[in-house]
């Protein structure tokens, strides 16, 4: 038997579904029961059917309420002959997920007593009603018992709602208020609809792991599967780790967000005099980019003319920076620059007297844990490390090594694992790495991208009524596509790698959307009324 969405292509499934809806209801559908499938079947609903041998042997549906957030169970119907077999749960869980997928966080429904089936066709349900709920009877195989055995509880009633003595019992089930023991199932269902999603999942409260599985293959060659353990590129989100290296060396009293470019390094005659550190670090300083993500959407375009094996130190981007204009006067607006980060890198390097890999690694990866993590050589991959893939002309999958720089740096390229991600959010807001008082500069909200969206120096930052929400760490790259986010409030973590060009952004911004909805929002009695 095969539960899916009702075919409304099919007249004999909408003709077979009236006929159920007439023989099970008789009271309500005996002269329209073609009319309640249209409505059954209409585009904001949810509509599910069981199929066997391609006959409809039962069908649920689901109508959106209360802003979507929850959802009336209506119908259920199964065939007479199929029921206590199975049918009925199968379509109630293929409805929950349904609902979850679409934000949903409680379902409920009316089950009438219109024929004298409980103890609640008794008397006058005016009086003493919560106790007659507390104490209800099953006379004659009411479905209330059905809903009880699959989690719904019965939270109400509607007295002589068909009639004296006929009353509606509301019943309502939570489905998403917390991540609860059907998240791998509603997680599995999601990531099934991603095509050829392949990556790590991590989510995570605080020192609680609710949610961590990898999926697709690391080498598609040779079927290596990506693991729990994997290393994933993270293109972008790389800048963050630069970021802490700049925080550290404000510990160290050789840098401040505010001081200018030209005191610290002279080696860009065309830059204004006025770019700070501040500047470079919140995408504000109008410096030339060797990669302007507005202008150029491909990366691996720039390797037509400069091939990327050569790029395996910071200062050998140098050329690829230099030779372009101020784009705008410094702090006038903010326009993503990664070559505002190599520059930033080789500060670093400047006035620590260090390679700028081996100084992240030895203040930054090291005593945040992250020992599985580092900045590795595309021809020289570790154990457990995935290729990134991307799709050709012809639209075969094809290895990035030739598409990205052969070793990353301060702009990008860094390797992490789902676990070690978690580690250095929990190094960060622990003050493991760094003072509270240099990450208060650091996260400040630098400049506003849009409405809720700001940059902090090497982070995005999303407010909500004037207090931070979420950090943000993202990266993309031909073959790559990460997204880390970090609730202050909660300790919310989630985390997703992909070792392909899409599936991280779709399923983080899914997951926060929906799964934990009801966590990180504080007004939850909007729809009281």
């Amino acid at each position: 038997m095969d539960i899916k969405q009702f075919d409304q292509n099919r007249e004999v499934y909408i003709k077979a579904g009236a006929r159920l809806l007439k023989e099970s209801f008789p009271e309500s559908y005996e002269e329209d029961s073609m009319k309640e499938m249209e409505e059954i079947l209409g585009s904001e609903r949810i509509a599910l059917m069981a199929v066997e041998d391609d006959h409809l042997v039962g069908f649920i549906g689901g109508i959106p309420q209360y802003d979507k957030t929850g959802w009336e169970l209506h119908p259920l119907v199964v065939e007479p002959g199929q029921r206590f077999k199975g049918v009925g749960r199968r379509l109630t869980l293929a409805l929950e997920r349904e609902i979850v997928d679409r934000g949903g966080i409680m379902v409920y429904l009316g089950t009438d007593d219109e024929r004298f089936q409980t103890s609640l066709s008794e008397g006058d349900l005016f009086e003493d009603t919560y106790e007659k709920i507390k104490n209800i009877k099953n006379y004659r195989h009411h479905p209330y018992e059905f809903y009880e055995k699959n989690g719904y509880k019965i939270v109400g009633v509607i007295p002589d709602a068909n009639g004296i003595g006929k009353p509606d019992i509301i019943m309502a089930k939570r489905l998403s208020n917390h991540l609860d023991m059907n998240l791998s199932q509603v997680l599995q269902n999601k990531i099934d609809k991603i095509e050829d999603f392949s990556g790590a999942v991590s989510i995570k409260e605080g020192k609680k792991t609710l949610y961590q599985e990898a999926f697709g293959y690391a080498e598609i060659s040779n079927r290596r599967k990506n693991n729990r353990e994997t290393r994933f590129g993270i293109a972008s989100g790389a800048k963050f780790f630069t970021a802490l290296g700049i925080g550290k060396l404000m510990e160290e009293r050789k840098i401040s967000i505010d001081d200018p470019l030209s005191s610290l390094i002279k080696l860009f005659p065309n830059f204004h005099s006025d770019v700070t550190i501040g500047h470079l670090l919140s995408h504000t300083s109008g410096i030339p980019d060797y990669f302007d993500e507005e202008i150029m959407e491909d990366f691996s375009e720039l390797w037509i003319e400069q091939p990327m094996y050569l790029l395996r130190k910071t200062e050998d981007f140098l050329p690829m920076i230099n030779k372009g204009k101020m784009m705008f006067k410094p702090g006038e607006k903010f326009h993503y620059n990664n070559g505002a980060y190599i520059v930033l890198g080789l500060v670093i390097e400047k006035l620590s007297g260090m390679n700028f890999t081996d100084y992240i690694t030895k203040n930054v990866l090291e005593p945040a844990g992250l020992h599985q993590s580092g900045y590795f050589a595309m021809d020289h991959l570790p154990a457990n490390t995935a290729l990134g893939y991307l799709k050709n002309n012809q639209g075969e999958l094809i290895t990035n090594i030739y598409s990205i720089p052969v070793v990353g740096g301060p702009d990008g390229g860094i390797f992490v694992t789902a676990e070690d991600m978690s580690r250095l959010w929990k190094a960060v807001f622990s003050g493991q790495l760094l003072k509270k008082s240099t990450l208060d500069t650091l996260f400040e909200p630098a400049v506003k991208v849009n409405d809720p969206l700001y940059y902090g120096h090497g982070m995005w930052i999303v407010k909500k009524e004037a207090k931070v929400d979420k950090y943000l760490i993202m990266g993309e790259d031909p073959g790559v596509n990460f997204r880390s986010t970090f609730y202050p409030e909660t300790e919310w973590e989630v985390t997703v790698l992909c070792n392909r060009q899409f599936g991280a952004d779709e399923l983080s911004i899914w997951i926060e959307k929906h799964l934990l909805k009801s966590i990180n929002t504080e007004d939850g009695g909007e729809n009281n009324e």
